[in-house]
């Protein structure tokens, strides 16, 4: 069963001369409980299609669908409650003059829930944190606390879906496998279906059963995990994708190694 159904998903941005499409006729399906992957070079609109699907952007064309719903049909708290969106940088997307237990109460709010407080505590500690994070504010954690609560944030109104728009480029290194694997354990505990948009195909082939490779707007090529690790790519756009992370996984070693 499909979790996410996206076809012929197209957006333009701009006015005039200015005007330019950003995403072409994307198509994709997310079957319930996978972790499909979005990949590509900067700006070929991988971050635009979750934006869309959460309902940042809603003047795209096309039909997106989420447990069989589309988004035409579905009102908007109710689409909030399923499809949640975790950002790249989790200082930006965390309020700095407010407690993380007001970060987090606010959706909770929003969507008239009453057991307010055991909820912020039972999240934090589903994210590794303990109920004392309530009380501190964002600039007051590390980076990896800090995109904790951005998941905690997330995953508060238990939703059905994660979007993860590159949840880890913003962390030291040290700390991107903590998050990844926390994110592998929350999706098993709770049965959500992910969809990771990432230029790390390393990140791609660890938490993804399959994934997209996009170039200007449009899908040149989807790949299972299997057909990545056995060289199966068959644009050049995917197989220089591929050259580069490797290229680029050579070089990180050889540093780590001179340090």
């Amino acid at each position: 069963m499909s979790m996410i159904d996206i076809k012929g998903l197209d957006l333009e941005l701009g006015s005039g001369l200015r005007r330019r499409k950003i995403l072409d006729g994307i198509g994709f399906s997310v079957e319930d409980g996978q972790t499909f992957g979005l990949v590509g070079e900067s700006g070929s609109g991988k971050s635009t299609v979750l934006r869309c699907i959460a309902g940042l952007y809603r003047h795209w064309e096309g039909a997106i669908s989420v447990d069989g719903k589309s988004f035409a049909q579905t009102p908007r708290l109710q689409w909030c409650r399923k499809v949640q969106m975790v950002f790249q940088d989790p200082y930006g997307s965390l309020h700095p003059k407010r407690k993380i237990a007001d970060i987090l109460a606010e959706p909770l709010k929003v969507h008239k829930f009453s057991d307010i407080n055991r909820r912020i505590g039972e999240v934090l500690e589903q994210v590794g944190l303990g109920d004392s994070f309530r009380y501190r504010y964002p600039h007051q954690l590390s980076g990896g606390q800090r995109q904790r609560v951005a998941i905690a944030r997330a995953l508060i109104l238990e939703p059905r879906i994660l979007l993860l728009d590159e949840p880890t480029s913003a962390l030291d290194v040290s700390i991107q496998a903590e998050i990844l694997n926390l994110f592998m354990d929350l999706r098993e505990r709770h049965k959500l279906t992910y969809l990771l948009v990432s230029h790390d195909l390393a990140v791609i082939d660890h938490m993804c059963s399959a994934f997209a490779v996009m170039q200007g707007g449009r899908i040149v090529e989807v790949l299972s995990r299997e057909a990545l690790e056995n060289g199966q790519a068959q644009t050049d756009y995917t197989r220089s994708l591929i050259k580069a992370s490797e290229a680029y996984d050579r070089d990180l070693a050889l540093a780590q190694a001179h340090s």
